[in-house]
């Protein structure tokens, strides 16, 4: 019976790691006003008329969610 030899080794797939100059600043906190993604999921329905609360009160979706939630959290006890 014949021996079967050994797999050959495996090449590394990802490469070689960032070296530390390139990794310094990836843990800075953005900017104030710089917007960011926030995403999520929500009823057709729902958005919809989001949607059109934001336009009958004349300003852009995510000024209308800033101001639900500033309300909110004044609000809660």
């Amino acid at each position: 019976m014949a021996t079967k030899p050994p797999p050959p080794p495996r090449k590394p797939k990802k490469g070689e790691p960032p070296s530390i100059q390139e990794t310094k600043s990836n843990l800075d906190k953005p900017e104030p006003g710089e917007l960011s993604n926030l995403n999520f999921k929500v009823p057709a329905e729902f958005k919809k008329d989001f949607k059109i609360a934001a336009a009958t009160y004349g300003c852009t979706q995510v000024e209308l969610l800033q101001r639900i939630f500033k309300y909110w959290a004044e609000n809660q006890g």
